[in-house]
């Protein structure tokens, strides 16, 4: 008796695309032979913050920050950010699709998705990593994130697809878009041809950059959508060249929109103006009551100490009075028990501020109050995230394959009903999610 095969699923992230987007990948010729005529949700509402990494941990667990303890791309730090990005897995405090793949039987594969980095589940690995260290190199770099020997081989192999400014000059210069959308594509064509993983996700960030750098939409976006169309060529041609498109499940999703922004302010400098933080001349944090850390166009504030009660509260007074006056970049405030209760956000903040709408946020408490546009930072660029689901464009989530019902539009559903999703299609288990699966996109939903 011939043995049946395996169910597989191909799961493709592109940064911050949205529905809008999809219009135009309609008409190109990868999309309509990979993912034409599938099943689509128009609008995928996302976590907040609505930024990567939070985002991604959510899309791959199937639960909100509240439960996966992932509420920023970084840790809490009073340094600089490029020291506390949240690259590794063990961050997370709640299993993922992963761990469930694997329970069921089934090899997997990661390149680039965020916070995967050493996932002890996770056969062939590629995390995303951006050669922090000084002296690092390609294989350096991606071994201290969970690579194997035979993924390195990969990695070294596909260099020459790097930026021109990385062969020259090295690590800094590793994630310039699109050479590094186009590198790690690659790579993950080379390891579904090598090793024909079963459950396979793949990230990019062209698109994210493009909006950040030049805003939301605009002549630049068709050319970067073309790339994207491309990469969804070379994934749908690596699986034919296995044998295996047939039998897989392919997705298109993204992780968040964007919103155009009109100027960056600095919350920690009206801190220090309410005497709850002191800075040195160069800006350095040398005592505080309260910190802001940025997420973009919304903010967590942490309190030193989080018992302080007197400082709590005349703080929560200030921002109030704040808010309600119009000038200083934020809608709302929320406390802690109220981003909890409307967002499934929770954390050891105090609060949090939510953007009016196209003013995003800086960690800098020097003065003045507003800073300049900054395409060097995803935060403030002219176009950034970050802010409520609900608000601008939203994520996308496209499927085709033997498992996914042809033709069918729903409205709308939940990033956290991705994961359970797959986990359907797998007979994997996921009893921890928030989310469930769209069953409703699925030939059989038993």
């Amino acid at each position: 008796m011939e043995e049946k095969k395996k169910r597989r699923i191909l799961v493709f992230s592109v940064d911050a695309l949205v529905s809008e987007d999809i219009e135009y990948l309609k008409t190109c010729p990868n999309f309509k032979k990979y993912l034409g005529g599938g099943a689509r949700v128009m609008k995928m509402r996302t976590i907040y913050p609505s930024v990567t990494y939070p985002a991604h941990v959510s899309m791959m667990t199937g639960c909100y920050p509240e439960k996966t303890g992932v509420v920023s791309n970084y840790s809490f730090s009073l340094d600089s950010k490029e020291d506390s990005w949240q690259w590794f897995s063990d961050v997370i405090r709640v299993e993922d699709i992963f761990t469930a793949a694997k329970k069921a039987g089934y090899t997997t594969a990661s390149v680039f998705w965020p916070v995967t980095g050493r996932h002890p589940d996770i056969d062939w690995l590629i995390d995303e990593y951006w050669m922090p260290q000084a002296g690092d190199t390609l294989r350096s770099s991606f071994e201290r994130a969970g690579s194997k020997p035979e993924v390195l081989d990969i990695i070294e192999s596909n260099a020459h697809l790097l930026a021109p400014s990385y062969l020259k000059t090295g690590r800094k210069n590793f994630c310039v878009h699109p050479e590094v959308d186009n590198f790690l594509v690659k790579c993950c064509c080379d390891i579904i041809r090598k090793f024909r993983p079963e459950v396979t996700f793949v990230h990019n960030g062209n698109i994210d950059n493009g909006r950040h750098t030049n805003g939301v939409f605009g002549e630049w976006l068709q050319p970067a959508l073309d790339i994207v169309d491309k990469a969804i060529g070379d994934l749908g041609e690596s699986l034919e060249a296995i044998g295996e498109l047939e039998n897989t499940d392919f997705f298109l999703v993204s992780d968040h929109g964007q919103l155009d922004i009109k100027r960056t302010i600095k919350p920690n400098l009206l801190l220090a103006r309410l005497g709850l933080l002191k800075a040195n001349a160069k800006g350095k944090v040398t005592e505080w009551k309260a910190y802001c850390r940025s997420n973009a166009m919304s903010t967590l504030i942490y309190l030193h100490d989080p018992d302080d009660k007197e400082t709590y509260d005349y703080l929560y007074s200030e921002l109030k009075k704040m808010r309600d006056e119009g000038i200083y970049g934020f809608s709302e405030v929320f406390t802690r028990e109220e981003a909890k209760e409307k967002e499934h956000l929770d954390g050891d903040f105090a609060f949090c501020l939510e953007t009016d709408g196209y003013t995003s946020y800086s960690d800098s408490c020097r003065e003045p109050l507003l800073a300049p546009l900054d395409v060097t930072d995803f935060r403030f660029g002219h176009a950034t995230h970050g802010y409520l689901p609900e608000k601008g464009p939203q994520p996308v989530f496209c499927a085709k394959g033997p498992h996914i019902r042809d033709g069918v539009t729903l409205d709308m559903r939940h990033t956290v009903d991705e994961a359970p999703t797959y986990a359907k299609i797998l007979g994997a288990e996921m009893p921890w999610a928030d989310g469930t699966a769209i069953t409703e996109i699925l030939k059989d939903k038993n």
